[in-house]
């Protein structure tokens, strides 16, 4: 297999814990490490950073089968299922590299009743190496109806995300060879946020922007020599369903992304849905991965999907691919309510 340089490993850790250096200079530390994957969490990077650079924080957690669950990028998704609709997510990133990301997803969201009016919420556990950071958001969303079978939804989420860092799991010492006190306790912080978004929907297609985070957050007011802030997220998401027959369905899909002061990234998908049970698709996320997709509608209300993520960067030697789980129940308010299908 080809070698990953150390300096791609690194910066590419650096991207999925949120951080990204502004100046080269290394801070004037050494790190002790038991073995070298563990050198390589991006957890270290991203302290390292807040010790002695600029820096800007934090990357929206990555999905895959955003298709199916909008909730987690675009509040204005909350009641586009009209049921009560429960959802939960398991993601392993790059798996056989220590301290790689993982991210567990729990969501609800449903129509109130005799309104035009929708709530949810959101809950979110994101962990890259020693850093962990939990979400909570609460969602709404107003639909308003613009044809017989389409509405156009205004939503927007309010809540705050707790970030944790056990900074004495990484060892660091400096040159003369004592522990470094700023490395030898857990650094937490709370940030409240808001995000906004719009949604039109239809049974066959849905065009999506959203901005999840508002509010570029500080992690640290007090210390000039640290400068980590959020960065607002746009996401624009669309995708339509075709019939190529009776029995079989195509629906692509498109996520294009942006991180201010960041980079541009988009998502391709093709899914086909077979006798209206499986999903088989493909996608495409840029200069990462090729990811295979399946979903299995067991019935009208649960619905469990896969996927697996084939790493197309330079770190395609050292991981052994992102695994993700999804698992959705749509709730009956009575015994003899229909649930009509939903594609997205």
């Amino acid at each position: 297999m080809k070698p990953v340089k150390p300096l791609t490993l690194i910066l590419k850790l650096l991207q999925a814990s949120g951080l990204r250096l502004l100046h080269p200079k290394p801070a004037l530390v050494r790190v002790p490490v038991r073995s070298a994957t563990r050198f390589f969490v991006g957890t270290l990077l991203c302290v390292a950073s807040l010790s002695a650079h600029e820096g800007f924080a934090q990357q929206h957690p990555l999905y895959t089968q955003y298709m199916f669950n909008g909730l987690v990028i675009n509040p204005a998704y909350t009641g586009s299922h009209e049921s009560i609709t429960l959802t939960a997510a398991l993601r392993r990133q790059w798996t056989g590299i220590k301290g790689a990301p993982q991210t567990q997803i729990f969501s609800m969201h449903s129509p109130i009743k005799f309104s035009r009016s929708a709530a949810g919420v959101v809950a979110t556990h994101d962990m890259v190496g020693v850093t962990h950071q939990y979400m909570m958001y609460g969602t709404y969303a107003y639909r308003i109806p613009v044809s017989e079978n389409a509405r156009l939804s205004v939503g927007g989420q309010v809540g705050m995300t707790y970030y944790t860092a056990k900074l004495n799991d990484l060892e660091v010492v400096t040159q003369n060879g004592q522990v470094d006190p700023a490395f030898a306790a857990t650094s937490s912080r709370v940030l409240p946020n808001l995000g906004i978004g719009v949604y039109y929907y239809s049974k066959r297609t849905y065009v999506g922007l959203s901005l999840p985070t508002l509010i570029d957050n500080k992690w640290n007011n007090q210390d000039p020599l640290v400068k980590a802030t959020q960065q607002r997220h746009y996401f624009l998401t669309a995708g339509r369903v075709f019939d190529l027959s009776p029995s079989l369905k195509f629906k692509p899909n498109v996520l294009l992304k942006w991180v201010e002061n960041g980079p541009f990234q988009y998502d391709l998908n093709a899914n086909l849905l077979v006798q209206d049970v499986v999903w088989v698709g493909v996608s495409y996320r840029m200069q990462d991965s090729i990811d295979g997709l399946l979903q299995w509608n067991v019935n009208d209300q649960l619905s469990m999907g896969y996927s697996y993520g084939y790493p197309t960067s330079s770190l395609a030697a050292l991981q052994s691919g992102t695994h993700e789980v999804v698992v959705t129940y749509r709730v009956k308010r009575t015994k003899n309510m229909v649930l009509s299908p939903r594609y997205f």
